[in-house]
């Protein structure tokens, strides 16, 4: 089927084609606070985060090929440090964002040594170990050696409370429908930016250089290091930036709700983490996004779903059959979009809209187009002169 419309990419046309589709999107996200209620708004801000912690697990799994599973244990270590920076140290927000993400990334750097040794199913069974052990490790409130307590900053089981009030400055304007900006749409605006960054940041992290490394990696790392690429670097550099973004997700998480305990960062968040990125696409930079908003607000609807659809039941706990109605929606998309929601958009798209690749530029290489132009070419029968 001859699709409608077919632009190259680069062109103006394609440009036009592009702010179409991002003018609608950048309009919903700019009424969403003010539209939905403050509750809305808290899932909203969720699903924002966890995209920001797929995509993470997008860098190593989609683009890097590194199977690992352990990103809600990062998520969990840049929740507690900024806890504990804020209550016990008195820092800023502004000031741990930046300290977590060094932090994150140091040790998902450590944490991809042993992909320098191990792949595939044995990797992913280093990275569960790591996301099974954090929450039990958080359960210890303090430890005492001699009388005297060296650690306290979990909170143990019953979490940790962040007292700092998360408030819009005064020198903010107030909201575009009229009244001051409130705390939970100040918040919103936060985690957008900080959001917006991190795929900014990604996304010109994937056509560079090292991007262009890292998909070799995934492609046929036995090709890419053929070609001069770095393998031990590049893992450990992929492993790294992917915890980093985990553990901002973390902080975001800690900047909204004021309040972090081991419950938020089970191996069930692993999971989830995992299934939003296979629900999304794989490999695409709108699969976290899609995905995060999937597992949050899907879910979410689906546990009211036997109270609605099935009530003659008389359930007592409706959980295990909502959690059954969120499973049967998955499969669902798993067997009719293989390569996630977007994937399935894209396909779409192309049967009405074709974007083909910018052709390369062709002629001689820069700086010898000169040269290319005086230098006589050599006669028939009598060798070309050889300077030196």
């Amino acid at each position: 089927m001859k699709p409608l419309l077919t632009l190259q990419q680069g062109t103006i046309g394609h440009r036009i084609y592009q702010a179409v589709g991002w003018v609608p999107f950048l309009c919903l996200v700019a009424v969403l606070p003010y539209m939905l209620k403050e509750f809305q708004v808290g899932r909203l801000n969720r699903a924002i985060l966890v995209a920001v912690a797929v995509l993470g697990v997008n860098l190593v799994i989609g683009y890097g090929g590194l199977l690992a599973l352990g990103h809600s244990a990062f998520m969990g270590i840049g929740a507690f440090l900024a806890a504990t920076l804020i209550s016990d140290e008195n820092w800023d927000f502004w000031l741990v964002f930046p300290v977590v993400f060094v932090l994150g990334f140091l040790i998902g750097m450590l944490l991809g040594l042993p992909a320098l040794r191990i792949r595939g199913l044995y990797l992913a069974l280093v990275t569960i170990a790591f996301a099974a052990v954090f929450p039990q490790l958080t359960k210890i409130d303090g430890l005492t050696i001699g009388g005297r307590t060296i650690i306290d900053r979990t909170g143990g089981a019953n979490g940790r409370r962040i007292e700092e009030i998360v408030e819009a400055p005064s020198w903010l304007p107030d909201s575009i429908f009229g009244g001051p900006l409130e705390g939970y749409q100040y918040r919103y605006w936060v985690i957008v930016a900080l959001a917006a960054l991190c795929f900014w940041g990604v996304s010109n992290l994937l056509r560079s250089r090292p991007g262009r490394a890292i998909i070799a990696i995934r492609d046929n790392e036995i090709g890419a290091a053929a070609s001069g690429v770095n393998l031990p670097l590049y893992k450990t550099l992929t492993f790294g930036l992917s915890s980093a973004l985990a553990a901002v997700a973390g902080v975001m998480l800690a900047f909204d709700k004021g309040f972090v305990a081991e419950q938020d960062f089970t191996f069930d968040l692993a999971v989830q983490l995992l299934v939003a990125l296979v629900v999304g696409g794989l490999a695409t930079l709108w699969g976290p996004i899609v995905g995060g908003l999937v597992v949050v607000f899907v879910r979410e609807a689906t546990k009211d779903w036997p109270d609605k659809y099935l009530e003659f039941l008389n359930l007592s706990n409706p959980q295990p059959l909502s959690l059954a109605f969120f499973g049967a929606i998955l499969i669902l998309v798993t067997f009719f979009a293989p390569g996630g929601i977007v994937g399935a958009a894209r396909k779409f798209r192309q049967r009405f809209v074709r974007i083909t690749p910018k052709p390369p530029v062709s002629g001689p290489p820069e700086g010898r187009a000169e040269a290319a132009v005086t230098e006589p070419a050599p006669v028939a029968g009598r060798p070309a002169e050889v300077t030196t």
